[in-house]
């Protein structure tokens, strides 16, 4: 596997993925750089590559809410509705934003990782609209046999713009023999993502 591989179908990235290493790929608005959440060597090559400090946490992407249901469960009715709500497809005449939000860790709920997490007694979730990473996420989780949660913080070095297309996520990484490619546009979600506190509906970003 040469370092500028781009793979044309997500069953193909999962068997990167699958394998420990990096892959680049298109979410609403920008790129992101993602690995398997659960796998510790990857994620630190993330955080290596990005410069980017442990404690700080990551935030993670999946196809579905099923995935994440013992986070969802400890919160009210309301809060649950109102997650599930932002997490559906939106109305093309509506403001198009993605929605992650920042889910607090209870006994019971399932295990995340502490190079996940952070600091932090939360994780950030976001149900991805990008069909492709919708797929990927399915097909990695299927193979994999975890909750099927990727990494997803912005693709870019520290300091440097977000990728926004396939060219400029390769110009950043491409030197790296561990990241790869995901072919794929974005959704054209003018709005940056957007992080809100299930638990008190505060928004951070």
């Amino acid at each position: 596997m040469n370092n500028s591989t781009v793979f044309n179908s997500p069953a193909e990235a999962s068997q990167w993925l699958k394998q420990g290493n990096l892959l680049a790929y298109p979410t609403e608005s920008v790129w992101g750089i993602g690995c398997d959440a659960y796998d510790e060597q990857a994620v630190k090559a993330i955080l290596a590559i990005k410069n980017r400090p442990i404690n700080k946490g990551m935030i993670v992407a999946t196809d579905s809410a099923d995935r994440v249901t013992s986070l969802l469960k400890p919160l009210s009715t309301v809060q649950r509705n109102l997650i599930l709500a932002s997490w559906q497809p939106h109305d093309s005449h509506q403001a198009r934003q993605a929605h992650t939000w920042l889910l607090p860790i209870s006994t019971g709920s399932q295990s995340i990782p502490k190079w996940i997490t952070g600091r932090h007694n939360s994780v950030a979730v976001r149900v991805i609209a990008h069909p492709l990473i919708r797929e990927l996420c399915a097909s990695f989780c299927s193979e994999i046999i975890t909750y099927g949660l990727l990494v997803s913080p912005i693709c870019n070095t520290s300091g440097q713009p977000p990728a926004t297309t396939l060219n400029e996520a390769m110009a950043y990484f491409a030197h790296d023999a561990n990241v790869t490619f995901l072919q794929g546009d974005t959704l054209g979600y003018e709005l940056p993502s957007q992080i809100r506190d299930a638990a008190t509906g505060k928004v951070i970003r």
